[in-house]
């Protein structure tokens, strides 16, 4: 979509550019001056009209006849212009080119001329001048004589018919195609030399990219011809700028289409080589060969490039369908065949009606595609650099991703190995306690003759067990945990003559708790067992369970003596430190009927119940 309304747009221009340039000479009411006398004359100084060698002459005089070159390329023009008498305003000589320059007289009185006559010449050949007419060189009787002097080059010489009028009527007809055909013609100028410039810059930061060189080429070449066409003192004598004009315009269209191959993805290898030996051909014509070669075979190089142009435009409408941006080119291309059609019919003809209602339109149609396609390649390298930049923001992320995957995963591995040789050092010491010390434990056991000490020997081995099969990473089950306690409980009060009763929660089958709660909680119930029964004598130990707002509630009551006059000891202090772990609190209170009750209350830290493993906290 967006190449139609580029080729609508560029459309609308030329129709716009076409208008402007034909409406340049509508409704003038001047005095062309088409008949005069012509005196072949190389000095400036002013002839004697009463020289014989004046002849009749019809305007367009081109001088391309044999005689007339043999001539010489300088001349004096002669014409005889009526005014009213006595003249109400100002008048003035409108000439559409200086060809190549020319200075004009008015009643043998100098009104004006286009610039320096020797070299480098001024170039007019395209440029429009205007001289105002004083008033004081006005005959009274209207009758008036007009002599134009004329300097070119063989072949490259010729008067078109000026124009004789009020200044107020030929002045806007002066500034309309002056501000056409060189004020903008040197603003688009500048423009591609602009253009030229950020596409050699483009390729300097991308040496790979040889599409911007040869579109900067292009620029820079077509910026030569926009010169020589839009400025008229360039430093270079007649021959050169002649040259460059011819010369440019070949390399101009033989990189264009090198550019146009890049441009849309294609390389044809012999194509390019055959341009770019065509154009090389034509400049070494141009420089080596005369006036005549520079004329006539600088013309049909020019041809030959403009058959180019047919070629790149058919190229483009063939690659249409597979380039969005083949659309501007076809529109850019089909603009330059068209104006280049339309200038080689300007510059070979001899009628002066076509040339007065229009100008030359390829330098500036030309400059505009180069600016139009300037751009779009700007934006292209613009998007290619967002898009490489968004790769690249890309490829970083998932690198740092990955990076922190791998760092992950390699701490996930260290910490496999620590746990692991954690583990095996674990086992190790384990395997040595059990052999060794529970070896000993259980030989006092057996061979003891104290009853105390044996006591003393089985709650060590006991505690030995609890702490080797201990796994802090692992989940029981809570009702397990229990009836685990109450076995050794069991246990430990039937040996000292105690009776135990012991209550199970509500509700609590099917939870379960890490195994690190459950090993706090074991001592702390051990504990409590054990001061009933070693400092309260109590003849029975009521051990109950509660649950209920997401707490677990233990009370452990004995009937024995109570604990006035006691102060805590090493036991005790041990019995908050573990409920301190377990983050909650615990309470020794005087029974109702004596002893000593101990109650504690401890967040429940529940896991899920297929995390639990059915096994043992404690040995018994």
């Amino acid at each position: 979509m967006a190449g139609k309304w580029r080729g609508r747009w560029t459309t609308a221009l030329l129709v716009l550019v076409l208008y402007l340039g034909g409406g340049l000479a509508w409704g003038a009411d001047s005095l062309r001056l088409t008949a005069g006398e012509f005196l072949p004359e190389a000095s400036m100084q002013l002839p004697d009209d009463a020289d014989p060698r004046w002849r009749p002459v019809q305007l367009p005089d081109p001088w391309q006849q044999p005689g007339r070159r043999a001539e010489g390329s300088s001349g004096w023009y002669r014409f005889r212009v009526d005014t009213p008498a006595p003249a109400q305003e100002p008048w003035a000589l409108y000439f559409l080119r200086g060809g190549i320059n020319l200075a004009a007289y008015f009643n043998r009185g100098f009104i004006g001329d286009g610039g320096r006559f020797d070299e480098p010449i001024a170039f007019n050949a395209n440029r429009p001048l205007l001289f105002a007419v004083p008033q004081s060189l006005l005959s009274s009787d209207g009758r008036n004589v007009v002599h134009v002097y004329l300097r070119g080059y063989p072949h490259f010489t010729g008067l078109y018919p000026p124009e004789a009028g009020t200044l107020r009527e030929l002045q806007p007809r002066y500034d309309r195609r002056s501000l056409l055909q060189d004020d903008l013609g040197f603003a688009l100028l500048l423009l591609t030399v602009v253009t030229a410039l950020f596409s050699l810059t483009l390729f300097l930061r991308n040496r790979d990219q040889s599409l911007y060189l040869w579109f900067a080429l292009c620029a820079v070449c077509w910026s030569a011809f926009s010169a020589s066409m839009a400025l008229h003192d360039l430093p270079l004598p007649g021959r050169y700028q002649l040259v460059l004009i011819h010369s440019s315009i070949d390399w101009a269209c033989a990189l264009q289409l090198l550019f146009v191959h890049r441009f849309l993805g294609v390389r044809r290898p012999r194509i390019e080589k055959t341009l770019l030996a065509l154009a090389a051909a034509g400049t070494l014509c141009n420089v080596l060969g005369g006036w005549w070669a520079l004329r006539y075979l600088g013309s049909f190089f020019n041809l030959l490039s403009l058959l180019g142009l047919v070629y790149g435009l058919a190229f483009a409408l063939g690659r249409h369908g597979h380039r969005r941006d083949a659309a501007l080119l076809c529109s850019g291309l089909g603009l330059q065949l068209l104006c280049a059609l339309h200038d080689f019919g300007l510059a070979l003809t001899r009628s002066p009606d076509w040339y007065a209602h229009s100008i030359f339109l390829l330098p500036l149609a030309v400059s505009l595609f180069l600016t139009a396609l300037g751009w779009r390649v700007l934006d292209r390298s613009l998007v290619a650099r967002r898009d490489v930049e968004d790769l690249n923001l890309l490829l970083e992320t998932r690198v740092a991703e990955a990076r922190r995957s791998l760092e992950q995963g390699f701490e996930r591995r260290c910490e496999l190995e620590r746990q692991q040789s954690a583990l095996e050092e674990r086992e190790r010491i384990h395997r040595d306690l059990h052999e060794d010390l529970g070896g000993k434990l259980l030989t006092l056991i057996h061979t003891g003759e104290n009853e105390a000490n044996v006591e003393l020997a089985r709650s060590a081995l006991a505690d030995l067990r609890e702490v080797v099969i201990f796994d802090p990473g692992t989940a029981v089950s809570l009702r397990g945990t229990l009836a685990e306690m109450e076995a050794e409980a069991q246990q430990r009060t039937e040996r000292a003559g105690c009776r135990l009763r012991w209550s199970y929660p509500e509700d609590g089958d099917d939870l379960a708790v890490p195994s690190l709660f459950a090993f706090h909680l074991a001592r702390i119930l051990r504990e409590a067992v054990s001061n009933a029964l070693r400092h309260g004598s109590a003849p029975e130990i009521r051990v109950d369970f509660a649950l209920g707002g997401g707490r677990l509630r233990m009370q452990v009551a004995d009937a024995g003596c109570g604990f006035e006059g006691s102060r805590p000891g090493i036991g005790m202090r041990s019995m908050c430190a573990r409920t301190e772990l377990l983050r909650g609190r615990i309470h020794w209170n005087q029974g109702e009927y004596g002893g000593t009750v101990v109650e504690l209350q401890a967040p429940l830290p529940l896991v899920p119940e297929d995390e639990a493993r059915i096994g043992s906290v404690l040995m018994s």
